[in-house]
């Protein structure tokens, strides 16, 4: 799970942004065991970022920090690592761990052109309204260097009217993790495509192969990554998805 990036001047964004930065808030304060369940995808990432890092612990940056597993995990392996995050708290959070956290936006990124070697965009561009992602996608490909690679996640083929829910106090009905889009393998690569060229891309569910040993939980894992493979909404899959700049060789 991510957050929603955007620019906070921007006139579009502003009761969207107003709305996220009350939910995540929550989500990445008193309520950041919600994200217990996302270290299988947080594993799936860094292995990524190592398999496409042709040999070479470089620098990489992850935008919405969650639950701060990309941040341990890259740490772990060598990297040198930056979070941009909307959260002052969490930001706090991972500069404490040594971190390199910056407070920002992902249409306004704190970070110098071409400086990192892999990006990571987890469960996040589904949170960016339709006015504001063309912006935010520009900005990860001027601060990839040409060679680098980006990883990336967004919720499969989600039912968005599945996971609203209203406020009993106002009565505003809102998305209970404030997703405003879902995308398809189409839509993702339509809206990638200005500036990146996606290389692979595949649904999947993440699954915690470690989590037990028994017969039953093996079999409900293996379930789970099937169902996942066949993009099958009952187990919450993710579009996973690498790619690169559209001017790298």
């Amino acid at each position: 799970m991510g957050r929603q990036i955007l620019d906070p001047d921007a006139e579009e964004g502003a009761k969207v942004l107003m709305d996220q930065e009350k939910i995540w808030t929550h989500f990445q304060g008193a309520g950041i065991r919600s994200f217990d369940l996302a270290e299988p995808r947080y594993d799936a990432l860094a292995r990524e970022v190592v398999k496409r890092a042709v040999g070479h612990h470089g620098r990489v940056l992850n935008i919405g920090i969650g639950g701060g597993g990309v941040e341990k995990r890259m740490m772990r392996s060598g990297w040198k690592v930056i979070s941009v995050d909307p959260d002052k708290a969490s930001v706090a959070r991972m500069q404490a761990l040594g971190v390199d956290a910056r407070l920002g936006y992902a249409q306004k990124i704190p970070v110098e052109t071409g400086l990192v070697d892999a990006l990571v965009i987890s469960e996040v561009l589904e949170h960016i309204p339709d006015e504001n992602r063309p912006s935010a996608i520009a900005e990860l490909a001027r601060v990839l260097k040409p060679d680098g690679v980006l990883i990336g996640t967004v919720p499969y083929r989600e039912d968005l009217s599945g996971s609203e829910t209203v406020c009993p106090a106002c009565g505003n009905v809102f998305h209970r993790w404030g997703h405003v889009a879902s995308f398809d393998e189409q839509r993702l690569l339509a809206e990638m495509s200005p500036h990146f060229r996606v290389l692979r891309w595949r649904s999947r569910a993440f699954v915690n192969w470690r989590s037990g040993r028994s017969l039953r939980r093996f079999l409900k894992n293996g379930a789970k990554w099937i169902l996942g493979r066949m993009g099958e909404g009952i187990v919450n899959p993710s579009l996973f998805f690498v790619a690169r700049r559209r001017d790298s060789e």
